[in-house]
């Protein structure tokens, strides 16, 4: 009973984080879709720069402190700091303002908050504290010090994907004489032997993409995982401090962004600049994302692409760090450039291609609907079977029955 009870309600937990997810595939097209004012954009022939969107800005609301800037799509995306200060849009293309709006709010915010921070995030709808709370294995070796109860819920969901993926592999396997049977579903044969039949060909189509998220989703909440991949792989794993700007002696006031852009984008000859994270108290430097080449694996996303990270000096341009540069092996190229928009969320290929993950998103939801079916019917014939002894006992008409087919076989008819 307690294996029962304690497999459904992880059973269910994984379903909510993968089918969350699959609904995520498809948020780019249906966010930019229900904010299509939002997203609108002029072909000029010429974009303004960061600084005039913030211009733009100033002069629609001179309170608004942008925290975050995104250039995506001929669109600039001012975000503040504050919970709920919400987004300004900004046309690139004539320097207008669009509106502003919350696209991180609502549903979609919800959803986001639900399978990407396990409602850790503070200011997505859904938040809950006490998830947000670092866990007792937060001190561990392969831990963050400030691994939350909502991030220790994501990483189990993902060694239970890897297991499930793994052990069904195994569990499918007919050998080599009998693999086509694997594959087959028997239609006419009663629902029994319908929906075992669908269970086992819908896991074993689905193993491996289960398998690799299971590893990726598990690979952004354990940097442990990260590490053994790296030493399995001959990779480098990222330094401890590799997103940590150094203090400087530099003073005096802050460059301007244009100067930090201009150190950003020669530090990688024919980049350009498409996202900025301001400078703040205790830390007085800039975050600048370039996209180095024209390869996008952010294509998908509605706000941000780009490739590599710097840290630029807010008093010293000359002071860069790079916090995300080119990966130094194919292990690294993976885990830290792939992973995310391309093996997890698909935002590197087009809508039709992420029908896939999307397919494969909602396999988790068919086994357990495919899977209580088919418990249901077991039980209920064991239920049956006991009834039917214990009456034959009363009747003192109680006999071994003879070994054969029908004692033995599940009930393929129901």
């Amino acid at each position: 009973m307690t294996h029962r009870w304690t497999s459904i309600v992880l059973g269910l937990l994984l379903v909510i984080v993968c089918t969350s997810g699959a609904i995520l595939v498809y948020q780019p097209e249906l966010v930019r879709a229900a904010n299509s004012e939002l997203f609108a954009t002029t072909d000029t022939g010429h974009e303004v720069g960061f600084t005039e969107a913030i211009a733009a800005v100033h002069a629609a609301d001179p309170d608004f402190d942008a925290a975050y800037i995104s250039s995506k799509g001929g669109v600039y995306f001012l975000t503040g700091d504050d919970a709920g200060a919400g987004t300004w849009f900004v046309d690139a293309g004539t320097g207008k303002v669009n509106g502003h709006g919350d696209i991180d709010g609502g549903f979609w915010g919800f959803m986001v908050n639900l399978h990407d921070c396990g409602l850790t995030c503070e200011g997505y709808p859904g938040y809950v504290a006490w998830l947000a709370q670092p866990s007792v294995i937060a001190e561990w070796g392969w831990f963050t010090a400030d691994m939350t109860w909502g991030a220790v819920i994501l990483g189990a969901m993902g060694l239970l994907l890897v297991f499930l993926a793994i052990s069904g592999i195994v569990i499918w396997y007919p050998g080599l004489r009998k693999w086509r049977n694997g594959f087959r579903v028997r239609i006419g044969k009663g629902r029994f032997a319908r929906d075992t039949d669908l269970h086992n060909v819908i896991g074993i189509v689905a193993a491996i993409p289960l398998l690799i998220w299971g590893l990726t989703g598990m690979n952004f909440e354990i940097p442990g995982v990260g590490k053994v991949w790296y030493s399995a792989t001959g990779g480098v794993a990222p330094a401890d401090d590799a997103y940590d700007m150094p203090t400087s002696e530099a003073t005096g006031p802050l460059i301007s962004l244009d100067t930090a852009l201009a150190a950003a984008q020669a530090h990688y000859p024919g980049s350009h600049a498409t996202w900025v994270g301001m400078p703040s108290d205790g830390a007085e430097y800039y975050s600048i994302d370039v996209l180095a080449g024209d390869t996008d694996l952010w294509a998908a996303n509605p706000t941000y692409h780009g490739n590599r990270e710097l840290g630029i000096d807010g008093h010293d341009p000359t002071i860069i760090k790079e916090f995300s540069g080119a990966p130094r092996s194919l292990s690294n190229r993976i885990a830290d450039q792939w992973a995310q928009p391309m093996l997890h969320y698909g935002h590197a290929v087009n809508g039709w291609w992420r029908a896939l993950w999307f397919g494969f998103g909602l396999t988790p939801l068919l086994l357990l609907l495919t899977g209580l079916s088919t418990w249901q019917i077991r039980n209920r014939t064991n239920r049956r079977r006991r009834l039917a002894a214990r009456a034959r006992r009363s009747a003192g008409t109680d006999r071994p029955e003879t070994p054969g087919a029908g004692s033995a076989a599940e009930p393929v008819g129901v």
